[in-house]
């Protein structure tokens, strides 16, 4: 599936449930989600991602931000209580505009619509700190690299980039890319859905390795017999 097909699919979440397309829990379907409620859970997540920086001794200055895969931009208003200037994107029109609505932070807060698998509304070395989570989880592999690859393009020397992308077991490798596809298509039937995707732990390695830069530290988490969750800490070198 192409881009173009993942873009109408989360618009088409963005304009049924938003809230809940983003954080999926129970109960909270159907547009049950307290919009104070929500927001404030980007400001406990943030707070402890800096905390766990600063734990592992990773110096993460607040100049500029960027969370990737922003939708409505419950992380990016967060960041502006942390760092001079955020920018969010998402593929998602309907998201975008609602963060717009949403944005408490106009003047040091941006959101931004992007349809490519390349962030060419930034120049080299635009950012300090790139952040994304639960995203990269839900774009297919080949447009998962490319966002890591841009992720290092835009972050400056000695950038800190944390992003979550979980590892297939050695169960979910069994099963071929081909017959996931099959049945995804049976199960869904042309609606909207949230894919699941993921890139072993090697790979990715493997691809910081070739962008000149290292990763400091992965965070491991068991979730369920197909995938590891894995939160990577890298930094340009």
């Amino acid at each position: 599936m192409d881009l173009e097909y993942w873009q109408k699919n989360w618009d088409q979440l963005g304009k049924d449930d938003p809230l809940w397309a983003i954080l999926t829990l129970p109960g909270k379907e159907n547009r049950q989600w307290d919009p104070v409620e929500f927001f404030e859970t980007g400001r406990t997540e943030i707070t402890s991602v800096l905390q766990r920086l600063s734990s592992l001794g990773i110096s993460c200055p607040g100049g500029r931000a960027l969370d990737f895969g922003c939708g409505v931009g419950r992380l990016s208003q967060a960041l502006a209580e942390h760092f001079a200037e955020v920018h969010g994107v998402d593929i998602s029109p309907s998201m975008i505009e609602q963060a717009h609505r949403f944005n408490r932070y106009p003047v040091k807060c941006f959101f931004h619509q992007n349809s490519t698998s390349r962030l060419d509304l930034f120049k080299d070395e635009f950012f300090d700190f790139v952040y994304t989570n639960i995203v990269l989880a839900h774009i297919e592999p080949r447009y998962a690299k490319d966002y890591i690859r841009e992720f290092v393009r835009v972050l400056r020397p000695d950038g800190i980039a944390v992003f979550q992308l979980p590892s297939p077991t050695f169960l979910r490798g069994l099963f071929p890319q081909s017959f996931v596809e099959w049945h995804r298509r049976r199960k869904h039937r042309g609606k909207p859905f949230i894919g699941m995707f993921g890139i072993p732990e090697r790979e990715v390695s493997a691809l910081v390795n070739d962008l000149n830069s290292s990763i400091l530290y992965v965070d491991r988490e068991r979730n369920g017999w197909r995938w590891i969750n894995l939160t990577y800490y890298l930094v340009r070198r």
